[in-house]
């Protein structure tokens, strides 16, 4: 079967469905939004914020990335399979990017990315989408103290990103998720006549004319679209789809036996993701249930003076457990909390690569984390601080034992064999078809007519924060700029 639409837009996480929304909004031509999951609609596990726990597999592509130097085992590296994307599958935590971000952005080629250019951006997510803390945990509450004890002030992290502690600001009303599919698209039987959004419906190559993208051909057939091709499949499969569709890195598509329409080296390369790792303290008590989420604290810290802006942000963690990436070498013998520091720009890069030629093949990612010499001591600092922390007394009166690395760790050699032991994702994967390298300012893939690009692969670098709130903007401005050509 083949089908006309004006713009196929495929993935419906956080940037597709407002892209979607949106253009329905400035255009009235057919809209077709395609999500390879199931819809998030009623459905609890999905959209309640705090039953995040009931959901399983198949909410999830699971894929691994490929082991590191240093750590014996495969990271897990979780991906959304679901309308909404990972915004519906994580822990809400929506920060806006420092300004020094995006004018960062801006130098390295991204014209019209700057600060004041996307402010209107989030304005106009701030006005579909509620944003508020959690209540905080007693043992959050003894983090933060923790914090306030070092010299530390309290910061509201709504407002402003500078050193300091406070609570997450979540894209969240109560618990019920303020993703972009909940707060643009639902419901879905009152979206615009056309604007259609079908689930369970996977893209499996991008069609071209000769350099102009033409459609996609799906597990349900041809679509075909008049004014443009639109991919929101996230960092690791909007190149996946890219390089089996004969756009990449020639040699790794010839390798597979893909015909090379366009040979575009940087595809797939540039990956950045925020690295991680925990230290894990015993409780004097059981972990008392948390009402919204268990990632309720944070804390930023500025170790290099001449930083634009803090260099290391903190998860502290109500739960430790297996199911939710934690490596089982981290286990304890009684109820636990952890603190993870990550490294907000971290420098090193790594890759997306194909196993085989189709979408049914997963990509292989390599995240190289310390390959860049900045990352390493940065977070040995960090670690250093975190053990500070559990000897507050704030922190002291609430737990009995630093259980992982443990006491016996003193040594910068000691410290770092931890890390890259049990180093650990945040699950921001960006930089993947950044601007300037594979797609212009106006989203554009470079050398194709017809064919966009626009979600955390576009980064032209690493953000400070949790991206999802940066991705959205991607996504607003991304309609203003497609709307117009």
């Amino acid at each position: 079967m083949t089908e006309t639409c004006d713009f196929l837009i495929i993935g419906g996480g956080s940037s597709g469905c407002i892209v979607a929304k949106r253009l329905a909004e400035r255009t009235h031509g057919r809209i077709i939004l395609l999500e390879a999951g199931k819809s998030d609609e009623g459905d609890p596990a999905a959209t309640d914020l705090n039953r995040l726990d009931e959901q399983t597999a198949d909410y999830d592509w699971g894929f691994r990335a490929a082991t590191l130097p240093g750590r014996p085992a495969e990271l897990g590296y979780a991906r959304a399979r679901l309308l909404g994307g990972c915004a519906n599958h994580n822990d809400c935590a929506f920060i806006r990017p420092p300004d020094s971000d995006f004018d960062l952005w801006e130098s390295l080629g991204a014209t019209g990315w700057n600060a004041k250019a996307l402010a209107p951006a989030y304005a106009r997510i701030l006005e579909r989408v509620t944003v508020e803390t959690a209540p905080c945990h007693p043992l959050s509450r003894a983090f933060l103290d923790a914090g306030r004890e070092l010299g530390l002030p309290d910061v509201n992290f709504a407002r402003e990103v500078r050193s300091g502690v406070g609570l997450f600001p979540l894209n969240a009303r109560g618990s019920l998720r303020q993703s972009s599919s909940i707060a643009y698209l639902h419901p879905l039987d009152r979206l615009p006549p056309h604007l259609e959004v079908r689930t369970r419906s996977m893209a499996q190559r991008i069609l071209c004319d000769g350099r102009q993208a033409v459609g996609a051909e799906t597990d349900h057939g041809i679509i075909l679209a008049r004014r443009g091709v639109i991919l929101a499949c996230g960092a690791i499969q909007t190149p996946q789809l890219m390089m089996v569709s004969g756009f990449g890195p020639a040699a790794e598509l010839r390798r597979h036996g893909i015909p090379v329409i366009a040979d575009l080296p940087h595809l797939g390369q540039h990956l950045r993701d925020h690295v991680a790792a925990p230290v894990v303290w015993e409780t004097r008590a059981p972990v008392a249930p948390w009402e919204i989420c268990p990632f309720e604290a944070t804390m930023m810290l500025s170790l290099d003076a001449d930083a634009p802006a803090p260099d290391i942000l903190f998860h502290f963690g109500l739960r430790v457990r297996e199911k939710y990436g934690d490596d089982p070498r981290l286990g304890t013998s009684g109820p636990a909390v952890k603190a993870s520091p990550n490294v907000t720009r971290a420098r090193s890069e790594g890759e997306i690569r194909l196993s085989g030629p189709a979408m049914t093949d997963k990509p292989i990612i390599s995240l190289n984390y310390f390959s860049d010499p900045y990352d390493l001591p940065l977070l040995l600092r960090a670690m250093r601080f975190t053990r500070r922390i559990g000897e507050t007394a704030a922190m002291r009166a609430v737990t009995a034992a630093e259980v992982h690395p443990g006491p016996q760790v003193h040594s910068d050699d000691e410290w770092s064999a931890y890390i890259r032991s049990v180093c650990e994702t945040v699950y921001h994967p960006c930089g993947t078809a950044a601007i300037g390298r594979v797609v212009s300012p106006d989203l554009g893939v470079m050398g194709i007519d017809g064919l966009h690009v626009v979600d955390a692969s576009v980064f032209p670098s690493l953000i400070t924060v949790n991206i999802n709130s940066a991705v959205m903007m991607v996504a607003e401005r991304a309609a203003d700029l497609i709307a117009q050509s």
